[in-house]
């Protein structure tokens, strides 16, 4: 079965001693009772293997995992085809059905195009276009070039497409490498990033174009793998229920994609061999007799006529997963007929190019599984979770004990290590476990993933972002450690980290409209880099760290469930740094402090050859309140969409206006008087102020979640009007460890001032200065503010300000490993997402004093300036007005 992957400088005895090393490991924790160790592609270390086993009808093999065979020989997969043909086959259309449901759907739509069919120029797929195409239908194609298409199969697009007359759109994508690496990391296979990359695009040219239907050319064998074999599974056979769920759960799948939720409601995906039972050999007869254009590419595997980076997939599944990564679809198509067992046989035991296969994964930048440094990445630990014991951390327990290039990459709970004799029987423990579903399938098969818990209103309001917002809405901040790091010591940490702190490792799902959240296993590789400041020039470093910051920043899927990203800066022979994102979705600027303290204890621990012992975390899922995931009644969700909710464009935040104060203020202070300066900018009407106070929460408190809660404050307006009481709307109470009320900061209050008019003469205040100056400027000349055409004089969406504190403080424990870089406090503190429609003002004391950044786009800020509302700002905190308002 596949391709002979063993290593032959991997022989008995050193397979041997390794899994043995590992499983000893395993079993010193208190975590497991007992545990076997796989390595894939090695020699059995418990001697000569049993023949391995396939099924006498489908040919299967025993190392498929999840298979369990009867007395004659028959797989359980082939049992369920007998026992259920009926029910599964109901699935499957008639041909005749198609054409109408196409031509409908367009004619619904007002469209000139039927259908965009995915065309790679393999025989598949253009078997499909000619098919269609003898339908009478009005086909437009797209190919996606993932940079490793052959040559051959691009002509045979071109050709064919010419021949027909049929308008033609091929796209690629500049990160393609990158996603191949991060489907290598998560799924052992080069398919699911590359399809994911397909239906992404597709869907968005179909959407612009307005036509209503993609045409896929998967297989019956792939069709029942990647989107029936879930729901079958788990007994069910009902068409309406699984159109339905794979409707709701294509929905998932591209949430993690960009703006793509209107598209995907409006296109509709259509597998043409849903309504074709036509044969691999009949594909190639007609073809054969239907087109002298198409060529077989002979630079491709045996799995694909089209794709050269195919034979990596291959080669690196079955390295690390014990298997050939087509085994489930191929061996579909020989229960179904549609290929014959021999053949199958064949396609599945062609070995691959191996040096080729090398080359390109260097381009990739995925490391050669054969690579003894890495043994790990080909190992399966089957473990037995000791009753009481919370099993997700055995990995990083073992983490602390092994060396990185030893930690098994997959972790199976079962019941019971099956042994014969004493030894471990590999072919019932292969059978215990279960194949849990590719991402390329998991969530149109599994539809949404039940909820564990609601959101906090501040996650809603995040949610309701642009997917490209939302990755803007990640913080980061630059770290100078004591000493050069140990990357591997840093990526064992970090992997701790995500076991320990539940909020890490949650996902988050939508289904008509209604965002849940539920935890989950650690989402791909552990995302710790290294980022090579090795004899930079200050400036020269400043400049690669402001792009890692950006590119990390837009790195982060909390959705997906990868809200974090770590690089370790190698700044050799001086001190190592980190840069840590993290998202705000799942962390506030206290669960900041809870991670970077929990870091430095895990690195300090492992450096000094120890365990790593955290303390005690608690539950962000138990701190959600109990209530409806969406907005429970209609004037929160009224409140969550209201046109006054603070919104952001894409435009840049470039520099800020900066000023200098000579007090240091409580958050409340601060926020009352640029409350008050604003309402006087706007000739008087009162301009809601959101304040959210990062110091707010308890120090006590060790949850990681974004648990601060922003208060909106309005007051009233009118020239030396007192106004009405404020208004304060927000999300849920979060209860703290104090007595005296929830986190987050508290309503500003002001006693009634009479508000200055244009005509009065404004306070002297220091004038504002770059950002990232540091030197108290003199007080210049009262500036009269802009006549009224000079701005806008109504009402803004509310204004925010953020108070930060002393940023080293309220970060960094006392005995932390960490110190904060130079201008981590400008990198931390710039406000999340583009540029605001209001006006944003972040506070961090640096140095004793209260430095405020003023933000917002054209023409708010020029009327800032020149009305020298910053300034007088700081003028009324230096006087001490405000000092009894609300402080």
């Amino acid at each position: 079965m596949g391709s002979d992957t063993r290593d032959s400088a991997l022989d008995a005895d050193r397979a041997r001693l390794v899994t043995r090393q590992v499983e000893e490991a395993v079993r010193q924790q208190p975590h497991a009772t007992d545990c076997a160790v796989v390595l894939h592609g090695a020699e059995d270390p418990d001697g000569p293997a049993p023949a391995e086993l396939r099924c006498v009808n489908c040919g299967i093999g025993d190392a498929f995992p999840g298979l369990a065979f009867d007395s004659g020989g028959v797989c359980s997969l082939c049992a369920r085809l007998d026992a259920h043909r009926e029910e599964i086959q109901a699935y499957f259309r008639q041909p005749e059905e198609l054409a109408p449901r196409l031509r409908g759907a367009a004619r619904a739509r007002g469209s000139d195009i039927d259908c965009l069919l995915l065309f790679s120029g393999g025989k598949d797929s253009t078997y499909v276009l000619y098919r269609l195409v003898e339908l009478g239908l009005r086909v437009m194609t797209f190919t996606f070039d993932n940079g490793f298409i052959s040559r051959t199969a691009l002509r045979n697009v071109e050709d064919v497409t010419s021949e027909l007359g049929i308008e033609h759109v091929t796209a690629t994508r500049a990160d393609q490498r990158t996603v191949f690496l991060r489907s290598l990391q998560e799924h052992k296979s080069v398919c699911n990033g590359c399809f994911r990359s397909l239906l992404d695009l597709s869907t968005a040219l179909a959407h612009e174009r307005g036509i209503p239907s993609i045409v896929t050319g998967l297989s019956r064998g792939q069709i029942m793998d990647e989107r029936l074999s879930w729901f079958h599974e788990h007994g069910v056979y009902d068409v309406a229920e699984i159109e339905e769920k794979l409707r709701v759960g294509r929905r998932v799948y591209h949430q993690a994609s960009g703006d793509l939720g209107a598209a995907v409601d409006s296109v509709d995906v259509v597998d043409f061999f849903r309504y074709s039972e036509v044969t691999k050999e009949g594909i190639r007869a007609y073809l054969r007799q239907r087109s002298s254009l198409w060529a077989q590419p002979t630079d491709t595997g045996f799995c694909s006529s089209n794709c050269m980076i195919n034979d990596v997939g291959v080669y690196v599944h079955a390295a690390e997963r014990g298997y050939h990564n087509y085994e489930a679809p191929t061996r579909w198509e020989v229960r179904l007929g549609h290929l014959d067992r021999a053949e199958a046989d064949e396609e599945l035991r062609v070995p691959v190019d191996t040096e080729r296969v090398r080359r390109m994964l260097a381009r990739i930048g995925y490391p050669d599984p054969a690579d003894l440094r890495r043994l790990g990445a080909r190992m399966t630990a089957y473990y037995v979770p000791a009753p009481g014991t919370a099993a997700q951390e055995l990995p990083g327990a073992v983490a602390g004990v092994l060396p990185e290039s030893l930690l098994p990459a997959t972790w199976v709970p079962v019941p019971r290590i099956p042994r014969t004799a004493g030894r471990v029987d590999r072919r019932a423990l292969l059978a215990l476990r279960t194949v849990g579903p590719s991402a390329s399938r998991a969530p149109e098969a599994g539809g949404v993933p039940p909820a564990d818990g609601p959101l906090l209103a501040v996650q809603q309001r995040l949610l309701r972002q642009h997917t490209e917002e939302l990755k803007g809405h990640a913080r980061a901040l630059p770290l100078v450690a004591p000493g050069v790091l140990d990357p591997a010591a840093v990526r064992r940490a970090v992997l701790r980290l995500l076991q320990h702190h539940d909020a890490l490792r949650f996902r988050f799902a939508e289904s008509e409209g209604r965002w849940s959240q539920r935890r989950g296993g650690i989402a791909g590789a552990v995302p710790v880099g290294v980022l090579d400041l090795t004899g930079r020039d200050p400036a020269d470093e400043a400049r690669l760290l402001g792009k890692a910051v950006d590119r990390m920043r837009a790195g982060t899927d909390p959705v997906g469930g990868r809200p974090l990203r770590i690089a370790v800066l190698d700044r050799r022979p001086r001190p190592s740094g980190l840069l840590v994102v993290v998202h705000g979705l799942v962390a506030d600027t206290r669960s900041w402090r809870v991670l970077l303290e929990d870091l430095s204890e895990a690195v300090r621990q492992l450096q000094a050859g120890e365990a790593v012992a955290l303390p005690p975390a608690g539950s962000f899922l138990d701190r959600l309140p109990p209530h409806d995931p969406a907005p429970a009644s209609a004037s929160q969700e009224a409140a969550a969409t209201s046109p006054g909710e603070p919104r952001t464009s894409r435009e840049p935040l470039g520099e800020p206006l900066r000023v200098h104060c000579d007090a240091t203020v409580p958050a409340r202070a601060a926020a009352t008087a640029i409350q008050r300066e604003l309402t006087r900018l706007f000739d008087g009407v009162g301009q809601p102020l959101e304040l959210l106070d990062h110091t707010a929460r308890s120090g006590e408190d060790r949850t990681v979640g974004p648990l601060t809660a922003p208060e909106t404050v309005r007051v009233g307006s009118g020239a030396g009007a007192a106004g009405p009481e404020p208004v304060t709307t927000g999300p849920e109470p979060v209860p703290t460890d104090r007595e005296t009320g929830a986190a987050g900061s508290g309503p500003v209050t002001t006693d009634p001032e009479p508000v200055p008019t244009d005509r009065e003469t404004a306070p002297t205040a220091p004038e504002t200065t770059p950002a990232g100056s540091e030197t108290a400027p003199t007080a210049p000349e009262p500036v009269p503010p802009p006549p009224p055409a000079a701005h806008d004089r109504r009402s803004h969406p509310p204004h925010r300000y953020e108070h930060f504190g002393d940023l080293s403080a309220e970060l960094l424990a006392p005995g932390t490993l960490w110190a904060l870089a130079p201008g981590a406090e400008d990198t931390f503190t710039r406000p999340l997402g583009g540029l605001p429609e209001g006006v944003v003002v972040t506070g961090s004391v640096r140095g004793g004093r209260l430095v405020l950044d003023w933000w917002a786009a054209e023409p708010l800020r020029t009327g800032l300036r020149a009305a020298g509302v910053p300034e007088r700002v700081a003028a009324r905190l230096a006087a001490g007005r405000t000092q009894g308002d609300g402080a």
